[in-house]
Order: structure tokens, then C-alpha cells, then sequence
């Protein structure tokens, strides 16, 4: 209860009032007019589970702190690249937010369409999502995995409170009550305050065919929302698949802020390979 009630009024104020830091990612006015560039990217979701199990996390846990530590590298390179001192900031001073979907829907597997269509089936259709906001750790870290570490102790906090199913209900009160304009206002309100949005979603853990042709993986994305990056990750089989969305007139470089999302995995992954190494030749 003592959580719910933290971390509403946080989402509250941050609604109200609360902005981010300008920074290299934050987007420009009439963001959602913008056409939206989509990259992708595949990387070895057995790399993940490497970190996972070394760590005691989750995958969730990994793939968030992983893309903490890409942005930060992203940002600091940005910002040491900078010959204005006014505009050179420190990332220890920078305040971010991300917005965070969670899945309220009791059974999180996919479920078996047969099922799903039994009469009497207890399968709810349509969306359940809820929204959380969360700080995102942009500081310059040695011990890259300080940034999952601090991803685990945000989500676990958020996982205990109702903040997701708080922020479901709004938007299901406000379309019921005030109708979809007002719904519109709400969610751009929402979204206009952070500055990333964070997906990770689980896909399909058997290989699928479309027609006869195999599927090689599955990336997915959205467009529309008033930020100028949006990450979404797909597992498939044993991949997991970075997806951005970005608006090129402010992050003109997508492929290289990928990079980095996909290099801090591989620090992490390498860092835990040593540490494994340096145990088995004591």
C-alpha cells in the first residue's frame, strides 16, 4: 500500500507538473506530425540469459539496464563532444524518464486461439496495459552493472505498487467519461513528460511460418507518440530483436545510439565471462 501511494503521487506530479531535462533525445514541438524512422536489430537472447543468471536477475531486469547503459554512453559522447561549455552538461545532473508498459492481464503466455473462443472461456480479448514512469539512470557508471542493479530495484518497487493498474484505469475513465478527445489530451500529457518509451515484449519461443515462408524475426514498433525515441524489444525463439523508433531530426544517428545498446550487453556479457573465468582458475 505504502508503495501505491508513492509512486501515484510521483506519477501525479509528474503529470501535473514535472518535466525532463533537455538533452540530445528530448523531441521538439508538433513531435507527433514527424515521420518516425524504424531500425532493428538482432541480437542472442542467450547472451541475455549469460547476464541473468550470473546476476540472479530477470530478463526484463537486463534488457532495461542494458538500454540505461546504452543511452548514458550515447549521451556522454554526446555531450564531450560539445565546444560550448554552457551547453555541456553533466549526466550526473540530467533527469529522465521513460515510459514503461505493463502487462495486467493474469496469464502473461500467449494464449491458444482455440481456447480463447471456447464458450465460456475466462480469456479476456483487446488490450490490458498498464503505464509506469521511471527514472532512468544516466550518470557514467565503471561498474556497468550497477545500471541493471538500479533497473531491479525501480521495477521491483513499481511491480509491488498499483501504479500500472492505476494509470489503466484512468484512461479507461476518461474515454468512458470524457470521450477520446479528452483521452488524446491525457495521453499526450502522459507521454510529453519523458522522454523515452520502453517495451519489451515476448514472442513466440517456436519458429512460425507465414504461408509457407519462415519467419526470421519479428520486430515491431508504433508511431505517433510525443517522444523522439521508442524502444521496443521482441523476443523470438532464441532472439531478442531492438526495434527504435526515432525522429532523425533530433537523434540523426540511430543506428550508432544502437550500437551502443548492443555493445553494453556485450561489456556486461564479456564482464561476467571474467568474472566466471577468474573463479574456476582460483
Amino acid at each position: 500500500m505504502f508503495n501505491t501511494v508513492v509512486e501515484v503521487f510521483k506519477f501525479l506530479l509528474i503529470l501535473c507538473s514535472v518535466r525532463d531535462n533537455a538533452t540530445p533525445l528530448m523531441e521538439k514541438p508538433r513531435a507527433t506530425l514527424t515521420p518516425n524512422k524504424f531500425i532493428h536489430r538482432v541480437i542472442s537472447l542467450d547472451d541475455v540469459k549469460v547476464v541473468k543468471n550470473a546476476m540472479n536477475m530477470t530478463v526484463n531486469d537486463v534488457i532495461l539496464g542494458m538500454v540505461q547503459a546504452g543511452l548514458s554512453r550515447y549521451l556522454s559522447q554526446k555531450y564531450d563532444s560539445e565546444t560550448n561549455p554552457k551547453l555541456k552538461k553533466s549526466l550526473e545532473n540530467i533527469c529522465l524518464r521513460g515510459v514503461v508498459f505493463f502487462n495486467l492481464r493474469s496469464n502473461k503466455k500467449i494464449e491458444d486461439l482455440a481456447k480463447m473462443m471456447e464458450k465460456g472461456s475466462n480469456s479476456r480479448w483487446g488490450n490490458s496495459i498498464g503505464y509506469v514512469m521511471i527514472p532512468l539512470w544516466m550518470k557514467s557508471e565503471n561498474d556497468i552493472f550497477e545500471y541493471i542493479r538500479r533497473s531491479k530495484t525501480i521495477m521491483d518497487r513499481k511491480k509491488l505498487s498499483l501504479e500500472p493498474l492505476f494509470s489503466y484505469t484512468l484512461f479507461k475513465l476518461t474515454v468512458e467519461v470524457f470521450g477520446y478527445k479528452a483521452l488524446r489530451t491525457l495521453a499526450m500529457r502522459i507521454f510529453g513528460r519523458s522522454t523515452v518509451v520502453l517495451s519489451n515484449v515476448a514472442g513466440p519461443t517456436e519458429e512460425i511460418s507465414l504461408f509457407d515462408h519462415q519467419i526470421s524475426y519479428v520486430a515491431a514498433s508504433i508511431s505517433g507518440f510525443p517522444q523522439a525515441l521508442i524502444v521496443h524489444i521482441t523476443s523470438y525463439v532464441n532472439k531478442a530483436i531492438i526495434n527504435l523508433g526515432v525522429d532523425l531530426d533530433v537523434i540523426p544517428d540511430p543506428h550508432h545510439l544502437c550500437d551502443h545498446i548492443v555493445e553494453a550487453l556485450q561489456i556486461m556479457k564479456s564482464a561476467v565471462e571474467e568474472e566466471i573465468s577468474g573463479d574456476l582458475g582460483v
